[in-house]
């Protein structure tokens, strides 16, 4: 039988009663089921008698709107009966659960908070209550993350189910009434739904009037709902450059829902509570994490997987405890953002050895049902972000509605920007002027670089006792080049030779093509690639040949050089992973069997000779084409390349003119609108 469902959700609307009024006093004891309270109290002395302190007051109080008039006769029926109550947050789960046995008998309520590690999990005592309902018998869980915590069978077995979310208005007013003997009246709408339990219960005080409860509760709501102290400095997130529509349009989204939950307007349920951040290293996705708890007037908890390592043991258990240590820090201030860095560091599954995967499996299997239960339950209000410079490396379990979803990319910023950029982070310095010959010449930065870019230029200036000028922020984007005039041409020819192919194949819009030196390159170019859902083996082609073309141009032009190598972010590099993705993760080549994502694909060539040959074989054909590309629009090249070192930096359409200019057309495109190469 399916378990019936009562709440207390915070909708704007009125508990529906049937025919019955609603009454927001508490019920006597004929009627609710609570004890009298003929003990004489301190308060009896003062002249107080008859007020009942809060805490005693408001956990019946929730419980029963929660209830209504059918849930209650419900939970006074005659026979057996399996109860589970989820509470707001854990400080609340001892006292409801007090609250319960006053308004009917149960032979046992199970109370976990998730204070023990070792009890308080869904595998202890179900033979306890599979034993005791088999028997008749009346058994309650009470918990503000039952699936977490409570014993599985009980939540399976549940034949009603009792959601308290934050108290209502109604539920103040009563606790209100009850403790100072006087109605509450203007009330802000949710007033006390970002509280938990203590911190409500101590602002609602015998011998207090109702304005002066009112007043303590405001003022604490809005101090915890405020902005978090480590973040006053950060900038607002209407102020931000450089993070495009998607990650914009989530955040405020977010913001929006948040302060439509507060005040009663929207469930938890509905708000969008999870995202992965992905994108280059630099590009900002922990300080817009920043900005969005700020705009949210939430606490920020951020934390990473490198640090569960160095905080803990370094044994499963401990880096497992060290992650739940964290959520437990998030939930004890909730509502909060728990920001998850680097979790790109718990390898995916796919491309793990036999003994990697039976070390980082019971890891990765914890995660991912921490992460289920901390999203999927009302009761944890937790916003959950995480944060990755490698999407490809992430365990794909990872990525999916109710973890870390939808994955939101943070890409390198525009030239306007990165000029949007430099003015947020100058503040009073430099008014009034252009940055956009600035920013140019810093095309492909991150925004982290361009922070450092001012920090370099202050420095300068102080250094020679004056203010900053535009120059000193020019020198410290694109220092003087030490390089010498043949070192400059070769490096332009390189670049110009991508920037020509990256437009004559079409991969995507060319953005800027530069000389600037940044760390580990001699120069960039920047294309936004065309956002095709599915690619074809023709089209990574391409993408291959434009990342070959620079050292086709240098063995044009000479002699190959080192310039294509290095790295993982080197020309070679990116070639050599979309060459061995065709094999080994897309099923584009001779063999359909996959070995994983394209890391994977790259390691397999280390252990695969096989695999290895295929892949150099294509390579060097690949090769052969970038030769042949070079040979037949080379004027065009040697054009962009002289223009760029005398500017430094070159827009996509300045490359596009002097295309143009030097070669009549851009290449005849075939039937698909892919450019014809010379073969």
């Amino acid at each position: 039988m399916e378990a019936a469902e009562m709440s207390n959700s915070q909708n704007g609307r009125k508990p529906s009663h049937g025919n019955d009024a609603f009454v927001p006093e508490l019920m006597p004891r004929d009627e609710a089921g609570f004890p009298a309270d003929d003990a004489q109290t301190p308060y009896v002395r003062h002249g107080l008698a008859g007020l009942r302190a809060a805490r005693e007051v408001l956990p019946g109080a929730a419980l029963l709107e929660a209830l209504g008039p059918a849930g209650l006769r419900r939970l006074r029926g005659p026979g057996g009966l399996a109860v589970v109550v989820e509470v707001p947050t854990a400080d609340w789960c001892q006292h409801v659960g007090s609250a319960l046995r006053d308004i009917v008998p149960f032979v046992h309520v199970e109370v976990r908070d998730g204070s023990s590690k070792t009890q308080h999990k869904p595998s202890e005592g179900n033979d306890k209550v599979a034993r005791l309902l088999c028997e008749g018998a009346r058994v309650a869980g009470v918990s503000h993350a039952p699936e977490r915590y409570l014993p599985e069978a009980l939540v399976a077995a549940a034949d009603l189910v009792i959601r308290i979310g934050p108290p209502s208005n109604r539920v103040v007013a009563e606790t209100i009434r009850a403790a100072t003997g006087k109605r509450a009246r203007r009330m802000p709408v949710a007033v006390a739904g970002s509280l938990n339990f203590d911190a409500l219960t101590s602002q609602i005080r015998i011998g207090s009037t109702p304005r002066e409860c009112i007043a303590r509760i405001r003022s604490i709501a809005e101090a915890r709902s405020g902005i978090d102290p480590q973040l006053g400095e950060v900038p607002d997130l209407e102020t931000l450059h450089g993070y495009g529509s998607p990650a914009m349009e989530w955040a405020r989204d977010l913001v929006r829902d948040l302060d439509a939950w507060r005040e009663g307007r929207l469930d938890w349920s509905a708000v969008q509570r999870t995202a992965l951040l992905y994108g280059p290293p630099g590009t900002g996705k922990t300080s817009f994490v920043r900005s969005v708890a700020k705009a949210a007037r939430i606490p920020l908890i951020a934390t990473s997987v490198s640090g569960w390592f160095t905080g803990s043991n370094g044994y499963l258990d401990g880096v497992l405890k060290a992650f739940e240590g964290k959520l437990a820090l998030a939930a004890a201030q909730a509502p909060a953002l728990l920001f998850l860095d680097e979790v790109d560091a718990i390898p995916s599954r796919d491309g793990l050895s036999a003994r990697g995967r039976d070390w980082w499996t019971p890891v990765i299997t914890g995660v991912l049902a921490a992460l289920d239960s901390t999203t999927s339950g009302d009761a944890s209000r937790l916003i959950v972000v995480g944060a990755t410079n490698h999407l490809s490396a992430l365990d794909p379990a990872m990525i999916r509605p109710g973890r870390l979803f939808p994955p939101i990319e943070i890409a390198r910023p525009s030239v306007e920007d990165l000029a949007g950029i430099l003015r947020q982070h100058l503040g009073a310095d430099l008014p009034g002027e252009d940055l956009m010959p600035v920013a140019m010449l810093g095309t492909g930065a991150t925004g982290a670089e361009a922070v450092g870019w001012i920090k370099a230029a202050r420095s300068a200036a102080r250094a020679e006792g004056r203010r900053m000028v535009v120059a000193d922020l020019a020198r410290a984007v694109a220092p003087e080049d030490d390089r010498t005039p043949e070192e400059l041409a070769v490096c332009a020819r390189h670049e110009a030779a991508h920037a020509v192919a990256a437009r004559i194949r079409d991969i995507g819009t060319l953005r800027s093509v530069s000389l600037a030196m940044s760390t580990g390159t001699a120069g960039s170019v920047r294309a936004l690639l065309h956002g095709r859902t599915l690619m074809t083996r023709a089209q990574i082609e391409d993408l291959v040949i434009v990342a070959l073309a620079g050292r086709a141009m240098d063995a044009s032009s000479g002699a190959a050089n080192t310039g294509a190598g290095g790295g993982s972010g080197s020309d070679l590099a990116k070639a050599t992973e979309l060459v061995a993705s065709i094999h080994a993760t897309f099923g584009l080549g001779d063999e359909l069997a996959i070995r994983g994502g394209p890391d994977a694909a790259v390691a397999a060539m280390r252990d695969d000779p096989a695999l290895r040959r295929v892949v150099e074989r294509d390579l060097q054909a690949l090769y052969a084409r970038a030769v042949a590309f070079v040979r037949d629009h080379r004027p065009a090249i040697e054009a962009v390349a002289e223009r760029l070192v005398a500017t430094r930096v070159l827009s996509g359409e300045e490359v596009e003119r002097l295309i143009r200019s030097h070669a009549g057309t851009p290449a005849r495109s075939n039937r698909n609108g892919r450019a014809r190469d010379a073969r």
